[in-house]
């Protein structure tokens, strides 16, 4: 088996063009890997940057610049005939909407088996006795597999959905606003299931995601986006105390406490993440109550704080 790490992102970056043929980036530079069994939570506002870079992962966007491995291997611009194998078969996604992904008309059973026998794991028969050790893992009774999506509750859905995402044991599992949709309640135990999942079957997470708190609890390390850049990278239980971008500390004492139970997604002060993303300096310097002039001259470096730490600040050098 490699030891490369499952994902690897190398400054990667995506442009779309925007107003007067200006090209406005929704990803710039953007860095990171995720070891086998490991979980990365990518954090940040609406619109920082997070989707776009599961949707490169995936191939429903391609980059402008930088480097996609997967297993080790470079998927960046492979083309689409090998996707299946090497992209579709090692990536599955966890979306915020559980209902989205079912096809109204298909029985739970069924929409279980379809990937198993899309990607040629096992046939019909065995794939339907699959479905029902799936369901067992998931912790829902088996009688719901002749159901049809309508006829069960947002977390059962939510469920049924992470069941046929591990079916065919994929390298990655990205989860995308996976349980921002659900109550409280609920929420806590798709979240418990996630973590129990991850032990006992050695599964790899990226988990996007609003809610910092959420994303500390159940993540191994937090990646923070602002304005399309990583700004800062830690380990979650390292959040609270050593943070130390100036993003990340207003986000830690403007939006939420760690010791909040309650559900606080990210939200500032109205401005423009476009806008931000243009800067010729650090996007964040026009918020920054630290910024001097040479912070909106130029895109700071990283600035490496620990073995697992590093922070993209002018200040910190």
């Amino acid at each position: 088996m490699s030891n490369a790490p499952v994902l690897e992102i190398r400054h990667l970056s995506k442009a779309f063009p925007g107003k007067n043929g200006e090209d406005f980036y929704a990803v710039r530079d953007v860095s990171f890997a995720i070891e086998r069994g490991d979980s990365l939570g990518l954090v940040g506002e609406s619109g920082c940057g997070k989707s776009t870079i599961a949707r490169m992962i995936t191939k429903l966007t391609e980059p402008t610049e930088g480097e996609i491995l997967l297993d080790g291997a470079d998927i960046t611009h492979i083309p689409q005939r090998r996707w299946k194998a090497e992209v579709f078969r090692k990536v599955q996604m966890v979306f915020q909407d559980p209902y989205g992904v079912f096809s109204p008309r298909m029985p739970i059973g069924t929409f279980l088996e379809e990937g198993l026998v899309f990607h040629g794991i096992m046939g019909r028969r065995e794939a339907r006795a699959e479905a029902r050790r799936l369901m067992d893992l998931v912790e829902l009774p088996s009688d719901l597999l002749d159901r049809l999506p309508h006829q069960l509750s947002g977390g059962q859905q939510q469920r049924v959905v992470i069941a046929r995402a591990i079916s065919i044991k994929p390298s990655l599992l990205i989860l995308d606003e996976a349980t921002s949709a659900l109550d409280v309640s609920v929420q806590e135990g798709v979240l418990r299931l996630l973590m129990d999942l991850q032990k006992e079957l050695h599964l790899t997470y990226l988990f996007i995601g609003h809610d910092l708190a959420v994303v500390r609890s159940i993540t191994d390390r937090i990646a923070v986006m602002y304005a399309g850049h990583l700004v800062e990278a830690l380990e979650s239980e390292d959040l609270a105390n050593q943070a130390a971008h100036p993003y990340t500390e207003k986000l830690l004492g403007s939006v939420f406490s760690l010791d909040d139970k309650g559900k606080k997604d990210i939200e500032l002060e109205s401005f423009s993440l476009a806008d931000a993303s243009r800067s010729a300096g650090c996007p964040f310097a026009h918020r920054c109550g630290r910024a001097v002039a040479a912070c909106g001259q130029a895109i700071p470096p990283d600035v490496r704080l620990g073995p697992n730490h590093v922070a993209r600040c002018g200040r910190l050098r």
